[in-house]
């Protein structure tokens, strides 16, 4: 049985209490970040981990990197000689961090010889961790836009029940980027003013940045009450952004996830929602779960607590619900207000009492890439 230790994540939430009372309370906190679009200043809500300016300097970024990752083997009390066996898995979709102006001006080309030799994939990143904390030096990257993190998640288990590793460290990682800022701004998918997935007045995404540490183990060699019990990935053509509006291949997906866990749909103590609060993504959300389960179960979307965090929303997301349940809740979704008709199902609106179940966690990318993950809490 592969089990889920534990971590930390650095998010618009703050840390330690902070965190809990905004996800017990239904709060949270967001900046303004501005951008230039045909002449026209534009200014939107963002979720960012402070309030300070983002360069092209990678010095950040690393020092945040550092700073979750102690913290999270510090909570999970891991000693040396389990981080020599430790995997990495990093899932991201901000690539190349110190070229995100030269990007953003290389209109005319005049930024391609700077491009040409400074480029900083996630590779870099995996590597400046595996010699930080001594891993063992089995690493992965994804890119797979929302659901990078989350395929982290599936592959990092796979590779604990193949016994190639006996610890899997799984990071999500999206820190400010403005050339994927301004391109979700010309393709008018912001919202200016707040995420509301599922609601009928839902007017677009709010991104937010988050860096999340999450470490998995077995059974046999470190026990924990959660449990990773299955899941399911998979890619649909319906268009370059995003799946079908209809949901089937999305049900698949559920479905496929739901079987591979040994779980009947009746069992899900709850759902995390994918919950973009996109008029399409959220419309092929209900469509798919409506396919899977008779009525509708409890679900949930933490984006409106943390934003779009893109590539790093699996790690995240997944943290932010072990949190509230280790803490006797399943968060309520914030900024929901009107049911939306053509929709039906609407997310819970007051945090509900849970310290154990079986929870599925949804996640669907940009690009057509469809995520669902099972996981358990067992009783004490």
């Amino acid at each position: 049985m592969v089990t889920i230790l534990g971590g930390e994540i650095l998010s618009a939430l703050g840390e330690g209490r902070e965190r809990i009372e905004h996800l017990e309370n239904g709060t949270y906190k967001t900046v303004n970040r501005t951008m230039v679009l045909n002449d026209e200043t534009l200014s939107f809500p963002y979720y960012a981990i402070d309030e300070g300016q983002r360069t092209t300097s990678l010095d950040l970024p690393l020092r945040y990197l550092k700073e979750v990752v102690q913290k999270a083997i510090d909570r999970v009390s891991l000693p040396p000689e389990a981080l020599s066996r430790c995997g990495l898995f990093l899932g991201s979709s901000s690539n190349d961090l110190s070229l995100v102006v030269s990007l953003g001006q290389n209109f005319d080309g005049s930024q391609e010889a700077k491009i040409g030799c400074a480029r900083v994939g996630n590779g870099y990143y995996a590597d400046y961790l595996v010699k930080q904390f001594g891993l063992q030096g089995f690493s992965l990257t994804y890119n797979t836009a929302c659901t990078s993190s989350a395929n982290a998640v599936i592959d990092a288990a796979s590779m604990l029940e193949g016994g190639i590793i006996d610890y899997a460290l799984v990071i999500g990682f999206e820190f400010f980027a403005p050339v994927t800022f301004e391109g979700f701004g010309s393709m008018q998918l912001l919202s200016a003013e707040k995420i509301a997935p599922f609601d009928r007045d839902r007017s677009g995404i709010v991104q937010g940045e988050a860096l999340s540490a999450l470490f998995l183990s077995r059974s046999d060699v470190a026990d924990s009450r959660w449990h990773y019990r299955g899941a399911m990935s998979n890619c649909e053509t319906h268009s370059v952004t995003g799946a079908n509006p209809d949901g089937i291949r999305i049900g698949q997906v559920i479905a496929a996830a739901l079987k591979k866990s040994n779980v009947e749909a009746g069992e899900i103590t709850a759902v995390k929602a994918h919950g973009t609060a996109s008029s399409l993504n959220d419309r092929a959300e209900i469509n798919a779960m409506k396919q899977v389960f008779e009525s509708p179960p409890p679900f949930f979307s933490l984006k409106p607590y943390i934003g779009h965090t893109l590539g790093s929303c699996g790690a995240s997301e997944m943290l932010l619900l072990m949190e509230c349940v280790d803490n006797g809740f399943i968060p309520a979704s914030p900024n929901f207000s009107t049911p939306d008709e053509t929709l039906q199902w609407s997310p819970i609106t007051k945090k509900m009492a849970c310290d154990s179940g079986l929870f599925m966690l949804n996640y669907f990318g940009f690009g057509g890439n469809n995520t669902s993950i099972v996981i358990e809490k067992v009783k004490a």
